[in-house]
């Protein structure tokens, strides 16, 4: 990795603008779905942040990158309190497209896909043991200082394999997102001269 004081620079800034992007999607969520809006929101993510995603990878080319996105947002997660298990599906799934993303040299389109949508899944660290261990998370919960009422409002709120509408949808909304951002880097970056 030779990462020069420009690719430190834009990373920062696609790095910042990601983590807008993320929480932009946390109010759309509120404002849309009823109840315990948060299990949406890496649907919502995927399909807004295909674009940075991009720009990421095409701009700055180097390993790396990629996971340091998906770091930013897990330790958000993890230092906000919400699950010491957060900050590993960022890290793992940050790295996996990092990988895939290399292995295409950071310029193929279908390479870049599917490196978006798994990249899609480092946001899962807050809702996964809502979703696959809720002892855990009900356990979370009361230490935060979550009244029972409340716990019981949440898991009223879902339904029966609410981890597959979300799984599908994230990986449905990064198909579209990813597709959305190779097309603003064809039709706009490439013309203002912004990627080669």
């Amino acid at each position: 990795m030779k990462y020069k004081i420009k690719d430190l620079i834009q990373l920062g800034i696609f790095a910042a603008l990601y983590f807008i992007m993320v929480g932009i999607s946390g109010l759309i969520c509120i404002l849309i779905f009823p109840g315990y809006s948060f299990l949406y929101i890496p649907v919502i993510a995927a399909l807004l942040s295909g674009t940075i995603y991009m720009l990421t990878a095409v701009k700055i080319q180097q390993f790396g990158a990629i996971t340091f996105l998906a770091l930013i947002m897990g330790l958000f997660f993890f230092f906000s309190g919400l699950f010491p298990s957060a900050l590993l599906p960022a890290v793992g799934f940050g790295l996996l497209a990092d990988v895939i993303a290399y292995l295409f040299k950071y310029k193929h389109r279908g390479g870049l896909l599917a490196s978006y949508i798994v990249f899609s899944f480092s946001n899962f660290g807050p809702i996964l043991p809502l979703l696959f261990n809720p002892d855990e998370y009900v356990d979370q919960l009361l230490v935060r200082g979550k009244d029972q009422s409340y716990i019981n409002h949440i898991f009223s709120l879902l339904f029966e394999n609410a981890w597959l509408v979300v799984f599908v949808g994230t990986i449905v909304a990064a198909i579209l997102g990813g597709l959305f951002g190779l097309r603003m880097l064809n039709k706009h970056f490439k013309k203002a001269g912004v990627i080669k």
